[in-house]
């Protein structure tokens, strides 16, 4: 994770999670353990802690911010890149790559932001919803999941295990049942 003017942390900081299973970030208020997980979930899904309109996120007295993302997926690395201006008219981008065999950087990238957006969030199959719902769990938020009604949570898990893939599996599966169905009654 590399950020620059992001909240707390104006000059360029980078953390190296390689080799974590398990981390705790621990600290005085005010120190930037929040922020650091803000940077993670605002360089994937451009958001951060609830109440936070994007523009505050910029370190004070700055007017850009960046939040780099580099993670492994299915064997795979990554690397998300978000900037945010707020320069005459306010602008942001979003980058998405995929490293090449020679260790250089494939453009993910589609035309528009919303378009990589749902690029990254169909590889994760996870959405920011999701992500806080079941893998991290926001300060004064840790009964996010269980306050949500029978059929949200319903959803989450739904979303969550993937079950929609496996729908489609069942779908083809019976397709096919059917076409050899077919076969074997014209024989």
């Amino acid at each position: 994770l590399e950020l620059k003017n992001f909240l707390a942390y104006r000059e360029p900081v980078v953390v190296q999670f390689e080799g974590l299973q398990l981390a705790c970030l621990t600290g005085p208020n005010g120190a930037g353990k929040s922020s650091l997980l803000d940077g993670i979930t605002w360089a994937l899904w451009v958001e951060a802690r609830s109440g936070v309109r994007v523009d505050e996120l910029i370190h004070h007295g700055q007017e850009e911010m960046q939040a780099q993302l580099d993670f492994t997926h299915e064997g795979k690395l990554y690397r998300v890149l978000r900037k945010r201006s707020r320069k005459g008219r306010a602008s942001s981008s979003l980058d998405f790559y995929a490293q090449s065999g020679d260790n250089g950087w494939n453009s993910m990238a589609e035309p528009t932001i919303g378009a990589t957006q749902r690029k990254i969030d169909d590889l994760l199959r996870l959405n920011f919803k999701t992500f806080t719902h079941s893998a991290f769990l926001q300060q004064g938020k840790a009964d996010s999941f269980t306050n949500l009604g029978p059929a949200e949570r319903k959803n989450s898990l739904a979303e969550m295990l993937g079950v929609e893939r496996f729908k489609a599996y069942e779908t083809a599966a019976k397709d096919h049942a059917q076409t050899i169905q077919r076969e074997l009654d014209a024989l």
